[in-house]
């Protein structure tokens, strides 16, 4: 039914050709490439998962438990190697006010160097203790930034130093370009007198990567939390608000606002406003908030304007306001514990500002008032610059700002600078 086979008579395997050869030949080396590439991948997967679960642990012993370490990680595109930071290392122990962690990111290159960056911080201060909280005055950095030499542009367009944004209706805390704060307000004092705890949480990489101030938000929020605990200060923190817009960095025109430069709009309409800035930068005022702040600047339209109506060295003064140094002027109102956390700079030393009082030195003029049986500090700053070119004017400036600002916030007691 089927025919035998015959026997074989051996001889040499058929040639296949070269072709299928090399192809069996690279498909040997690739073989022997992948098994070494798996290793090291395997290898690498190890290191890896051993150099985070050491940053994990490194991040809960440093910030003592107060945050998230894997929150801590996912930022700036996420860390694997995460080492203390900063000249003196620092870690919180809970032992005094104040207190802070830093983290730095560790990152090898192609030759095997290793390079530290600036990854996270979280600091903890108690009012009344941190009396230089909000320095004022000369010691403020412009608002803007120039060059040295070189075409300057339209220098005030846009602003470096943004002001604070409210988290919610201001009850929480507050948000800047980098950085989350979160503030518990005490019910009874708690150690060392503490009144309220500010804790805040930042990263450089925010101000790039707006996907972290989420999660510098959560950190914070959960740090307050944890260290209000710890401190015995009794207190209920609101929610965090769904969406957390970025601080205001580009200045718009100064009439019709309804922010928190709202008074200048208002000033605006009745004021000899030649002088006067016609570019501002505000933020929302929801009510609550423990610091609000206005920016107002000149367009290099207006110093051509006004370098129109000077003179001689008067004008001679004024032209640099072109480049190097912008008219701007800044005020900023503080309220409840921050109010007496202003500082004064600019003298042989920073000089806390009372309560109650009302004063000028140099670039900065100063009142005050009582909002809810809680104090409130008022400040505006003004470059000498500008200063000479408003005069009398701004005096007119200070009081527009600060009874608007008594008004709505159902303030009282307000106390002015006296005239210059």
């Amino acid at each position: 039914m089927f025919e035998p086979l015959e026997p074989s008579r051996g001889g040499p395997l058929p040639d296949r050709g070269r072709r299928r050869n090399a192809v069996n030949l690279l498909l040997l080396l690739a073989g022997v490439g992948g098994l070494a590439f798996g290793s090291w991948a395997l290898y690498d997967a190890y290191a890896t998962g051993q150099a985070r679960t050491a940053s994990r642990a490194l991040i809960t012993r440093a910030c003592a438990g107060l945050v998230d370490p894997d929150e801590v990680m996912r930022l700036d595109g996420g860390a694997d190697r995460v080492v203390l930071g900063g000249e003196d290392p620092s870690t919180i122990d809970f032992d005094t006010i104040p207190d802070r962690c830093v983290l730095s990111r560790l990152e090898g290159d192609s030759l095997g160097r290793e390079f530290k960056y600036g990854h996270f911080t979280l600091s903890l201060q108690g009012l009344p203790q941190a009396r230089d909280l909000h320095l004022s005055g000369e010691g403020w950095k412009p608002p803007f930034a120039v060059l040295r030499s070189g075409p300057q542009g339209d220098v005030t367009a846009r602003t470096t130093l943004p002001d604070r944004m409210p988290l919610g209706d201001g009850r929480l805390g507050d948000y800047g370009p980098d950085d989350v704060t979160v503030v518990a307000r005490c019910e009874q004092p708690a150690r060392a007198g503490t009144t309220s705890l500010v804790v805040t949480a930042a990263s450089p990489s925010t101000r790039h990567e707006t996907g972290d101030r989420p999660i510098l938000a959560r950190l914070a929020r959960r740090a307050a939390e944890h260290a209000a605990e710890e401190y015995g200060c009794r207190t209920g923190l609101p929610g965090l608000p769904d969406e957390l817009p970025p601080p205001v960095t580009a200045l718009g025109p100064a009439g019709g606002r309804t922010d928190s430069c709202g008074w200048y709009a208002a000033h605006l309409r009745t004021a000899d406003r030649e002088q006067l800035p016609d570019r501002a930068a505000g933020v929302p005022v929801p009510g609550a908030a423990r610091e609000e702040g206005c920016l107002l600047a000149m367009s290099p339209e207006g110093n051509e304007r006004v370098l129109g109506l000077l003179t001689g060295a008067e004008r001679e003064d004024a032209a640099t306001s072109l480049g190097h140094s912008p008219w701007w002027l800044r005020t900023r109102s503080y309220f409840g514990d921050d109010a007496a956390a202003v500082t004064v700079t600019g003298g042989r030393r920073p000089d806390p500002v009372v309560p109650g009082t009302a004063g000028r030195t140099k670039d900065l003029l100063y009142g005050s008032m009582s909002c809810a049986g809680r104090p409130a500090t008022l400040t505006m700053v003004v470059p000498y610059t500008y200063r000479s070119v408003l005069g009398p004017r701004l005096d007119g400036l200070f009081t527009a700002y600060a009874t608007d600002t008594a008004q709505r916030r159902g303030c009282t007691g307000l106390v002015l600078p006296g005239p210059e």
